[in-house]
Order: C-alpha cells, then structure tokens, then sequence
C-alpha cells in the first residue's frame, strides 16, 4: 500500500469514526465522583532517588514539566501490546522491567502508569484515562496520561505511546474530551509529537494517530484513585443513548466464538473466557460519572 492509498483508507475510517461521535455527542448525567490524588505516597522518595525524574522535568509550570517527562520516557519505553501485565503495575517495577531496556515492552496500559506517577511524584495532578471504542466488535482500546495544568487551569492528554499530545488552532493543549468534541464537529485538533526525532513526522502518521484516537474516543473510563499502584477502581463516562451492557455482552460472544477458532490450549481458552464474563458482570454494577466530573479541577 502506497502512503496516498494508507492516508486515504485512514481519512475514510476517520470520517465514519467522528460521525459516531457527532451522533452521540451528549453524555449521561451520572452521579458526582470523589476521585482522589496521591501526591504524598511514601514510594515517591524511592522513585525520585532511583531515577532522575526531578532533574528530567525541570523548572516551569505543570504542563512544561510533565511535556519534558513524556519526550523523556517515549523514546525509552518500547511498546508492546502484547505485554501480559505480569510485571506489578507501579512505576518503580515497571521502570525496573522496561526502562530502556528493547527487549522489555510494555503496553499504552502501564506506560500511561509510569507517567502518571512520575508526574504525581512531582506534585502535577495526573491520572490514566481509557479512550474506549464504540464497536463491541473492537477489542482494542487505548490508554493515555492526563495531567491537571494548574496556570492554564484546565487537563490535558499526554500519550507516551504515540509520543505526543493535540492542541487547539491556537495551539492550546486538549483534553480527552475536548479532542473528541473537536473530531465530532470536524474542528482543529492538532497532533504534536513530543519527540524530537519525530518533527518531520508523515502526513500518513499523523493521520493514523487522528483515526486512532478518534476511533477509541467514544467513552472514558477514569480511577476514582489515583496514586502509587493500581486499585482497580473504575468509573465510566457514557453517552447518552449507549447501552454498555448490552455492548459489553456482544463483545463476550464475539470473543467466545473467536477463541472457538483459535488454536490455543483449551486452559488458555477457558481463563480468557473466565475474564471476559467477570468483565461483564462487573459492566452491570459500574458506577457511572457525568462528564462534568471528569472534567473538574482536582484542587
């Protein structure tokens, strides 16, 4: 496939995409959330002394800072979306398992955790969000870093898996939700890559990282908390009219019948299959939050 032919192939997937989101662009009220930041937990001194995440960030203001960590850790950090998470879910295993070390990937799950903690160890507000698709057909979601920039008093994402973050026409960094917003109503939202090497990034890239994040921003998932570890606690952000229950019990017997044609032990089959049906029983008792929430000062 030439880069016209990738390029164009990527625009129609993109139109269809931000279609969606424009016919779903309202959310669900949902309930008020008590989501928590621990920017005091006691395994940040260890972090800080182990790596230099101080002297990587430098001086300025919380977008500046957490900027320079994301170019930092992009280039050190190999992707590998087959990574199983077997590996504790903190920034210092993590970092332990994978800092520049090639042979050692990690997925956009755990590369999102070492940013986020790096940023929480210095004080900055930062949480994961997932960017999550429409299709229950789609097993494939993304997770992203987003910090809380305390001048510009508003989130922004910061993806250490593409490298980079999008800004506005003015050049203003985006949220989640103000990237989605923008793809829906066919209005600028720029992908900047963090990465020097990356600043004569193709045409063609950039238009597959605006698919893809198009793609995988039809709701969001947060943690009510959000410091050194991994509790499992999430909460979803909806649009109105989306039943993810009923989504959710789609996927399991797309996966179900999947598994039926893949040549993999059947142990194997039976733990993924074990997996996906906790998953949608626990769809039944999410707590759902409003957009708002998401989006409010963490101060």
């Amino acid at each position: 496939m030439t880069d016209q032919e990738y390029m164009d192939q990527a625009k129609t997937l993109f139109d269809i995409y931000s279609g969606i989101l424009f016919n779903f662009s309202a959310f669900v009220p949902g309930e008020p959330a008590d989501l928590t930041y621990g920017l005091h937990c006691p395994e940040y001194k260890t972090l800080l002394e182990k790596y230099p995440v101080a002297q990587i960030a430098g001086e300025g203001g919380d977008f500046e800072r957490a900027r320079r960590l994301l170019h930092h850790l992009a280039s050190r950090l190999r992707h590998d979306s087959m990574y199983d998470n077997h590996i504790p879910c903190d920034a210092l295993h993590l970092l332990e398992f994978s800092y520049e070390q090639p042979d050692h990937g990690i997925n956009c799950r755990n590369k999102s955790k070492i940013l986020a903690e790096c940023c929480l160890a210095l004080g900055i507000y930062a949480r994961r969000v997932w960017l999550m698709p429409f299709s229950p057909y789609d097993s494939d979601c993304h997770v992203i870093t987003e910090i809380y920039d305390r001048q510009m008093k508003k989130w922004i994402m910061l993806d250490p898996t593409s490298g980079g973050y999008f800004v506005d026409e003015d050049g203003i960094p985006l949220s989640p939700p103000e990237i989605r917003e923008r793809f829906a109503g066919r209005k600028t939202a720029s992908f900047v890559p963090a990465l020097e090497d990356e600043k004569d990034m193709k045409d063609c890239d950039r238009q597959y990282v605006h698919t893809y994040i198009c793609k995988n921003s039809f709701y969001f998932t947060v943690e009510r908390w959000n410091g050194f570890g991994d509790r499992c606690e999430a909460l979803y952000v909806l649009p109105a009219g989306y039943d993810l229950v009923r989504s959710g019990e789609a996927n399991f017997r797309y996966r179900q019948k999947w598994l039926d044609e893949m040549d993999l032990p059947a142990e194997k089959k039976q733990s993924i299959l074990d997996a996906a049906r906790k998953g949608v029983e626990h769809l039944k008792t999410m707590q759902k939050i409003s957009l708002t929430a998401m989006t409010a000062s963490p101060i």
